[in-house]
């Protein structure tokens, strides 16, 4: 039972000892070698602790990739391609461990030093009340993420839900511990999904109340804000099926005065992906040098790319940099209106020799399609997504947008059409359209309504959040099937595998802890 119960709260790096580690957040050592109550009485401490769990962020395993790149995987707009064998089993919905260790693990460390923190600030001598509040604001804002991270992946989600197979929430941990014995005394048991909703709220309403609207001013978007608390409380609420509190979170977001980032346009939408930070940002995950580079096998633009750079005009025959091992697939390639490529099932085009063109693309006026081209020859070429080179070339070295504002508007716009609110729904429809349609003409009367407008919410969202991870989840919360044509998969929202296999190091022993229906 002791190694059971430890692995659910190991314990993380921090303490003040460690401040000088804070620049290079990855390596913080850990603090199974010093006491919490004394790397947590000081300022530097305090600090030091709060740069640690912004650090989870950055792993493989988080928002470094795999909380990205395995939801899409698992939906019904990727093709691994088998280069690497990563993202195989996901892709044909078979394998779902990979979750397991990236949630998991990492949040519930993540939660256990966030409460030990919060249960240290009050006592840390000399902080002032701005300090406080700033510290107070920032470790609820994580623990809410962290914890709708959990709930999302390992539950179902409010608004599809399997009666039989419903296992509740997941555990709700506000307690922090400092040491192995204490650890394994804790034998939690899953909280119903209501209450996780509820915790995750009460945590983002209280950050609300503290930050300021900006957060950390010229570097707010790498931390926790007044802005971007609001706008993961317009995705909670949308998850959630609460559709009048998504709308109130979003309107407020959408309106805060000195907030951050504002939504780009047909002009600056390509440029803006291109950008160290991307003018949109609300809240991202920043990785401050290149000695924090996830490397060529597995951070984001090289599991999406083959690229060194986008856009030159003989990437189609230079060497290969990233694996590109996650693909569009012919489906979402379509969706974003391109064309005049030869793909058959396995979604490959071959040059040779290396004078003869690629097969030209033609794109329609839809501007996300400018961030995908044809890939170098490594095993065929591929069109592939190149998002993900944002710190102006510097491969492998990039910011991860967490929070942006086209969501803000798509989530407004979805909460609107479930309350009837049809017309400002559409409204908020055509701010995105407008945004991202070279031409795009707003409609005299309106186009589309009822089942279609929704429907077409729903596809904008696929479009505007191809390989930003939210894809997979928009299906699972509306118990929709997934369907895939290579690999061939369908995937009813009934089947167990849509939730993943609560660690069994957690279950075996603990009979307060329930495993999810199917394993």
């Amino acid at each position: 039972m002791k190694k059971i119960t430890y692995k659910i709260l190991i314990l993380v790096a921090v303490g003040g000892v460690f401040l000088q580690s804070c620049k290079k957040q990855l390596d913080i050592p850990s603090r199974n070698s010093i006491d919490a109550s004394l790397a947590l009485s000081t300022k530097s401490g305090i600090e030091g602790s709060i740069n640690s769990v912004y650090s989870i962020l950055k792993r493989e395993s988080f928002y470094g990739r795999d909380l990205f790149s395995i939801p899409d995987a698992m939906a019904d707009i990727a093709f691994a391609n088998g280069r690497s064998s990563r993202l195989l089993g996901e892709n044909r919905n078979q394998n779902l461990s990979n979750i397991t260790t990236a949630v998991w693990t990492g949040a519930y460390a993540g939660i256990n030093e966030i409460n030990l923190t919060l249960g240290a600030i009050g006592s840390v001598p000399g902080a002032t009340a701005a300090e406080l509040a700033r510290w107070e604001g920032e470790l609820r804002f994580m623990r809410g993420l962290f914890l709708f991270e959990l709930v999302k992946n390992y539950a179902y989600i409010p608004t599809y839900v399997v009666p039989g197979q419903d296992k509740g929430g997941v555990v709700i941990n506000l307690q922090g511990f400092n040491n192995p014995v204490d650890a394994a005394a804790y034998r939690p048991s899953r909280a119903t999904t209501a209450a996780c909703y509820a915790q995750i709220m009460t945590d983002l309403y209280r950050a609300i109340n503290l930050l300021t609207n900006n957060g950390r001013g010229a570097t707010g978007i790498n931390y926790a804000s007044k802005h971007a608390a609001l706008a993961l409380g317009s995705r909670v609420r949308l998850y959630e099926g609460n559709w009048v509190k998504a709308d109130s979170f979003a309107t407020a977001a959408i309106t805060l005065s000195g907030g951050l980032g504002a939504l780009t346009n047909t002009n600056n939408y390509v440029t803006g992906w291109r950008a160290a930070n991307h003018p949109e940002a609300i809240f991202q995950v920043w990785y401050q040098n290149v000695l924090e580079n996830i490397g060529q096998n597995t951070a984001l633009a090289a599991t999406h790319t083959t690229l060194k750079s986008p856009g030159v005009p003989n990437n189609f025959w230079e060497t290969r940099q990233g694996q590109g091992d996650l693909m569009p697939n012919a489906f979402i390639i379509g969706q974003l209106g391109i064309t005049g490529h030869p793909f058959a099932t396995n979604l490959t085009a071959t040059s040779t020799p290396t004078t003869v063109p690629p097969p030209a693309l033609t794109y329609s006026n839809d501007i996300r399609n400018r961030l995908f081209e044809w890939g170098v020859n490594a095993s065929g070429h591929y069109v592939e997504c190149t998002k993900w080179f944002g710190k102006n070339g510097a491969s492998n070295w990039d910011n991860t947008v967490v929070l942006r504002w086209a969501e803000l508007y798509l989530n407004r716009a979805e909460a609107r059409y479930h309350q009837g609110l049809e017309a400002l729904a559409w409204a908020d429809l055509n701010v995105i359209r407008s945004a991202r349609y070279v031409g795009f003409v707003v409609p005299g009367v309106q186009d589309v309504s009822g089942q279609a407008l929704l429907d077409e919410i729903l596809r904008q969202r696929m479009l505007e959040f191809v390989f930003e991870g939210q894809r997979f989840y928009d299906l699972k919360r509306y118990g929709l099937t997934i369907t895939k044509t290579n690999p061939a998969v369908t995937l009813p929202a009934t089947d167990f595998r849509l939730l993943p296999r609560i660690p069994t190091t957690e279950v075996d022993g603990n009979p307060n802890m329930v495993q999810n229906f199917g394993y």
